[in-house]
Order: C-alpha cells, then structure tokens, then sequence
C-alpha cells in the first residue's frame, strides 16, 4: 500500500512537473495580466478619486469673523438672472441653488451676505459712499457701462492690488481679463457670481420654419463649414421679406422680415469680424481709434449694407418688444437680442435655432461673440473694518469673491446653463454647441467699460448713412485722443 501510495505521489509530482514547464509562457501572461489588472484597477481608483469640485477644494476658506459682506446690486431684473441672493427658496431651481450656494459659502467662512439690489444705478451709490467716506459699501454689483466716470475719479480699487485672489483661476472670465486690463490694472469683477456675463451675450435667433418655407440653407451648417459670412447673412435676410398685405409697406409684425431686434451700436458683426471700434496698445500704452483702418473700413462697410435707410423692407431695429413678437409670430427670420432673452421665447410654436452672428471672411483666426454692456462688480477705494482686526477688509472682500466664485464654477454655473439656458431656452443640439463655443469666445467692449460714447454715436451715424466712416474717424479723434490722455492718467494716478 505504502509502495503504491509512493508511485502515485511521485507521479503525480512527475506531472505537475511537466504541466509546470509546458504551460510556464501562459503562466507569465497571467502574471502580466495581473500586474496590467492592478494598474488599472489603481488608475481606476485615482479616477475615483477626482473630486468634482476642484476649485472649490483648492480655495482658501479662511474664518471671516462673522463679518458681513455689503453688495449694492441692481434690482431684480426679471428679464435676465441678474439676482446674487435671495431671501428664501422658490422652487425654482436656478434660485434655489443661488440661494444654497450662499448659505454654504456663508457657513463655511463665516460671514454674511448682505445683498441691497435697490437701484438701477448701483455706480452711483458707490461714488456717494466714497465721497462719504463711510466705507460702508464693500462692492457694487452694476453695468460696466458705470465704470468710466467712477475710474477717471479714482474711485474703483484695482483688483489686482487684492494678495489672495488669482484672476487667472477659470472662475475669472479670462475674455475680460484680456480685454480689460489697462497698464496692469483691472476695475471690472467679471466672475462667476453672477451671471449677467452670459445673460449678455449678442445671438441671432432663427426661425426655422422660414429657413425651410424658403429653402435656405441651415446657419448651423454655414457656421460648422466656416461659411458663415456676413454676405450670405444679408443675402437670407433678403431672400425672406415679404410685403404680405401688398400695401408697397413694409411693416414690422404684419409682413415679413428678414432682421428685426437690436442693433447694439452695430458691434456683433465687429467682433465676430475680428474687429473693434477701440483696442489698447500695450507696447505704447495708449488707446487706439480703429475706425480708419483699410481693414476695419471694409467689415464696416459690409455691415452699413444691411441697415442703412435703402434696405428697410428687410430690416427693422426701431422696436425690440415689437421684434420679438413678431419673431415670435413667425414673421421674423433672424432676432437679435442678448442670450438672456429666451426666457421671453418659450411661448413661440415655430422651431428655433440660436446662432453667433456673421463674420466679414475667414481671413482671421479669431472671432468673438460681443457681450453687451453686463453687469461688473465693482471695488470701492474705500471700505471698513467690519471684523475688527485693525486693517481695511480688503482681504477678506477677495477671499469672498475666490470662495463664492470658485463654489459657483463647480456647482451653480451648470444649474445655470444646463437647467436654465439650455432646459428652458434652447430647443435643439445644435444651439447648445454653439452657446456653449460663444461662451467660451466672449470679448469685452473697450467703449462702453471706459465710457467713449461719442465713438459710438459717430459709429452708428456712419452706419446709418452708409458713408464718411474715414471722415467721421478723422472727425472723433482729436477728442478722442485728449479724453483717452485724461483716462490713462487717471489710471497711472490711482
């Protein structure tokens, strides 16, 4: 027994033995199997691991002592989402998570929110508190268009001057950052904490039933194809007005138009062209009037060929609501008007589309969707020590702003775009690309953020007329050049 028990043990060693050597390479690759296994599975876990709130987690969330933060902000607009806080839930759910967002930050640097959106000037009050001296106001929450006058007084606090906030961080708009920044300062706090720098983005509606009654080509594809030109914009515009009554008249909301809405001082074609009526000269650090430009004056012109007086059975801006119903009612083919105005769209039965508008050629890399005069927050030269540590509270205004903003950007900003642009106003995929490609092409307008009005007066007469934009240059620049003098020293001097 043990003698047959000793055979079998050895013969059964002798095959493990052979089994051993014969199988050794698929022994390797399952060792390599393995070792590949546990990569993946520790990539895996990284991934995992990523936190959907980068920013957030990576700001500094200092104590704030209790201190309260002062906003002065516009009253509630209804037509845009203009609101910094709320007083309580409302069930809907932008607000709601405006209002979540605020008690979180408050909770987590212990401070206190203090919105006052009760003017439509909140420009104005911080000039009164700093002339005041009270400090009382921490930032004001209003049009950049207010700007100008406040800087030129030495109103407005660099926000670069502030230690802790880094303007680079993606909650910053970098467009602005561009644009905006004059000898390495910067007045205008356009961040995610509102949201009226998306709500003011210049687009063109598009009623697609007109496309399909008239054959036309589709926008969106003009747009994918790099064709989207200001050309075959006019040529659509054309193609679709239509004296319906047969009265020889053109009326907007009884016939049918090519372009109806707002012309915003005639700068979304600008911008998309690469273009604009004020730029800034680092190298020489000065201002510069482009409207004499060979380059310019072509996209200027080609621009005047749609509007002026010769071309009105096509085209009427003289009444934006009237536009918008009548866009509504399907005798509009294009309505142009900020982004924000879709709320007022959802009544309307005809599919739509949103487009960025046309652009001269493709001659440039760069085009840019113009923003329209938005909302900024603004930094008063003169603020208090609410939490009593001796120092002004510069600090803790920018460890705010870093907080709230950084908060917003990984959380409330795609409630925002998602359950609010993209829910309730865009009706098709398309539009969604191609919002979502302008947000991250917006460009700022040197005119309205340091007040050049009459640049934009003459700009528009010129356009109107269709002629003297060289003559109508020549004519603006002496003032210009003396006012922009005036600006830059203002900004050296603060």
């Amino acid at each position: 027994m043990k003698k047959k028990l000793a055979f079998g043990l050895a013969l059964l060693m002798a095959l493990l033995s052979v089994v051993s050597c014969s199988e050794t390479p698929s022994e390797q690759t399952d060792t390599n199997t393995e070792v590949v296994s546990a990569e993946a599975e520790a990539a895996a876990a990284e991934e995992e691991t990523v936190s959907e709130s980068p920013n957030w987690d990576a700001v500094a969330k200092p104590d704030l002592g209790g201190m309260a933060i002062n906003i002065e902000s516009t009253i509630h607009e209804v037509n845009f989402h203009n609101k910094l806080d709320l007083e309580e839930l409302t069930g809907e759910r932008l607000d709601d998570a405006i209002y979540n967002r605020n008690r979180f930050v408050e909770s987590k640097l212990n401070c206190l929110i203090k919105d006052n959106p009760a003017t439509w000037n909140p420009g104005s009050v911080l000039e009164t508190a700093v002339v005041a001296g009270t400090g009382e106001m921490d930032l004001a929450y209003g049009l950049i268009e207010q700007a100008g006058g406040l800087i030129t007084k030495g109103y407005l606090k660099n926000y670069k001057e502030l230690p802790n906030i880094d303007m680079t961080k993606p909650y910053w708009d970098q467009g602005a950052l561009e644009n905006l920044t004059i000898l390495d300062k910067m007045y205008f706090g356009l961040l995610d904490f509102g949201f009226d720098h998306y709500e003011s983005m210049t687009v063109l509606f598009y009623n697609g039933a007109l496309l399909n009654q008239y054959q036309l080509e589709d926008p969106y594809e003009l747009w994918v194809n790099d064709e989207w030109v200001i050309d075959k914009f006019s040529s659509m515009i054309t193609a679709v007005s239509s004296d319906e009554n047969g009265d020889g008249v053109y009326e907007l909301g009884t016939d049918v138009m090519g372009l109806a809405g707002r012309e915003y001082w005639f700068q979304p074609m600008l911008f998309a062209s690469d273009k604009s009526l004020i730029s800034w000269d680092k190298e020489n650090s000065t201002f510069l009037l482009n409207m004499g430009e060979e380059s310019f004056l072509k996209v200027a012109e080609k621009i005047s060929e749609i509007y002026v007086p010769g071309n009105s059975d096509h085209v009427n801006y003289a009444d934006y609501d009237l536009g918008r119903t009548a866009f509504s009612e399907g005798k509009v083919l294009f309505y142009s008007r900020l982004m924000g105005d879709y709320k007022h769209l959802r009544g309307v039965e005809d599919d739509y589309g949103v487009i960025g508008f046309p652009r001269y050629d493709y001659s440039s890399e760069e085009s840019y969707c113009f923003v329209q005069n938005p909302g900024t927050f603004f930094l008063p030269v003169d603020v208090s020590d609410d939490n009593g540590d001796g120092q002004d509270d510069y600090p803790e205004i920018g460890s705010f702003l870093e907080a709230i903003a950084a908060y917003t950007y990984d959380y409330t900003l795609k409630e925002y775009t998602e359950s609010a642009v993209i829910g309730k106003g865009l009706r098709d995929q398309n539009s969604v690309t191609v919002f979502r490609k302008l947000i991250q092409s917006r460009s700022f307008d040197l005119m309205h953020a340091f007040t050049f009005n009459g640049i934009s007066d003459g700009f528009c007469m010129a356009v109107k007329s269709g002629e003297g934009f060289s003559s109508t240059a020549q004519r603006l620049n002496k003032a210009f050049g003396k006012n922009s003098e005036k600006l830059i020293e203002a900004i050296l001097q603060n």
